[in-house]
């Protein structure tokens, strides 16, 4: 049986107030964000074709061919970087930060938004070529955020596991991770979906090396499931030494980012918009021996090669240094980039096309029935499974166990009160007088029976099933791919996954998918 998506208003749901309105094409948001494309035809009208960068093609092809040859990626991905080198070729952009076993399963919906949207841009006639890029962001040194990771255990409840790492405020990139990972797999081995691609799955997290780092097994896993799609990976680390140049020259006039900045977060303000990133924030940092260190503005550096943009100027330096025409953006990155775009003004760096990523919830089969059987949508799991529970248990029929008994005795009643005149009829049909109101009163009494049993598995097995509903569907009353991570689908669907995903990342849908395996 096919896969089928459907969608969901996300006010049902949940999300940021920059995503809503940037989905209802608000003009207000359009000023700051660009406007959202509808179609690929429309984005590619509104693209930034030509527009000059900084690192040539041909440097930038090698550094993306030398990036996949040391991940194993297969052919696909490194004819997709020689096409780099080619005139007229340019990039789908998105990213994140690595996590545990691939962190949270939008990691997954942003590669598969990027795929799905060149494919749509392919499809127009004339379209240039167009292919997807995955930022790996490992410059990031927020141990703690990708240092977690939810599995679901054997009472359908969120259990939260971390390596054994000590936060030293190194970039990613620079933590070893190996042995950890080997005891953390170790751990949480026995609650990974059970079947055929569980080893694979593990296996793809399984380290190489002990100095091996989460950056190296997330670029593995995205080359693993989206390799034969021609998803090119780069960590900022790798990008040629001439794409750190400019970030020298910008950071000389780190005065006037930062009013640029405040003034920005002002502007918002004033129209109503959300600011969702501190305007004070870093916007610079430089790395010392795998350290990320934050630097005030305009504090002298000796070593551009050295500098790690923070979110004010990252994705700036990106589409500086990438031929971008768009950026696949998750809610929350859409609330800081209506910030940059004073800085994208300021710099003269032309600003893509902004396409939010697909939002998707997997529901499997054994989850679909239980929903429909309960009478339960994804909309009602945020409750929670105790509030849920304690309200399906309300909603059953109170009464109904003592209106089964009140009819099975009034049976009794109404046909004894007949059996005077049956005698005076004919004394013989008593017995089928008797036999027919002892047969009435035993099917009411069975039907009783299931009632009492359907009531009771409600509220006891039924609890277990809200909550198994509530763990997988809507951990924590948030999304599922907010929560649970990339190992959980990748198992239960092996190399799959990938197609999979590409097929239901709709990058013009405005709901929440909800796809029904």
């Amino acid at each position: 049986m096919s896969p089928v998506l459907r969608q969901l208003p996300f006010r049902a749901l949940g999300t940021s107030a920059t995503h809503q309105r940037f989905l209802d094409d608000d003009v207000r948001l359009a000023a700051h964000l660009g406007p959202r494309a509808h179609d690929a035809a429309e984005l590619l009208r509104l693209a930034p074709f030509g527009a000059p960068r900084l690192v040539p093609a041909a440097e930038l092809a090698a550094a993306l061919l030398v990036y996949a040859e040391r991940h194993g990626a297969p052919e696909a991905v490194r004819a997709n970087a020689r096409l780099l080198a080619e005139p007229g070729t340019h990039v789908l952009v998105t990213g994140q930060q690595p996590g545990l076993l691939g962190g949270p399963l939008f990691t997954l919906h942003k590669a598969a938004t990027a795929i799905r949207l060149c494919r749509e841009i392919a499809r127009v006639p004339g379209a240039p070529r167009v292919v997807p890029l995955f930022w790996n962001h490992t410059d990031d040194h927020d141990l703690d955020e990708a240092n977690r990771l939810f599995l679901p255990n054997q009472t359908h409840e969120l259990q939260r596991f971390r390596l054994e790492l000590t936060h030293t405020g190194h970039a990613l990139r620079g933590i070893p991770a190996g042995a950890a990972m080997d005891a953390l797999l170790a751990e949480v081995g026995a609650l990974v979906p059970a079947g055929e691609h569980r080893e694979w799955a593990l296996g793809l997290f399984r380290p190489r090396q002990p100095e091996e780092t989460l950056g190296a097994s997330t670029a593995r896993m995205l080359f693993e499931t989206f390799g034969e799609q021609g998803l090119l990976v780069i960590e900022a680390r790798d990008l040629p030494r001439r794409a750190f140049d400019v970030l020298g020259s910008w950071w000389q006039h780190a005065h006037e980012l930062r009013t640029s900045v405040r003034a920005q977060c002002e502007r918002l303000r004033t129209e109503g918009l959300d600011v969702t990133i501190e305007p004070d924030s870093t916007m610079m940092f430089r790395m010392h021996e795998g350290r990320r260190i934050a630097l005030a503005d305009g504090e002298a550096v000796a070593d551009v090669s050295t500098l790690s943009p923070g979110a004010l100027l990252r994705p700036v330096w990106q589409d500086a240094v990438l031929p971008t025409v768009g950026f696949v953006a998750g809610p929350g990155e859409l609330g800081y980039l209506s910030v940059v775009d004073a800085v994208y003004r300021q710099l003269g760096v032309p600003k893509p096309v902004f396409v939010p990523r697909a939002s998707l919830t997997l529901v499997e089969p054994a989850l679909q029935r239980l929903l429909q059987k309960l009478g339960l949508d994804l909309p009602d799991l945020e409750a929670g499974p105790e509030a849920l529970g304690a309200r399906l248990q309300a909603a059953q029929p109170a009464q109904l166990e003592k209106a089964l008994g009140d009819v099975g005795a009034g049976i009794v009643r109404q046909l004894d009160a007949l059996a005077d005149d049956v005698k005076r009829l004919d004394a013989s049909l008593l017995s089928a007088l008797e036999r027919a109101r002892d047969k009435a009163v035993e099917e009411v009494g069975r039907f009783a029976a299931k009632v009492r049993k359907t009531i009771e598995d409600r509220e006891g097995t039924g609890l277990r099933q809200v909550r198994r509903l509530c763990t997988m569907l809507r951990p924590r009353g948030r999304l599922q791919e907010r929560v649970l991570p990339c190992i959980s689908v990748l198992a239960t669907h092996g190399k799959a996954t990938g197609q999979l995903l590409v097929d239901a990342a709709d990058p013009f849908a405005t709901g929440h998918g909800v796809l029904e395996l």
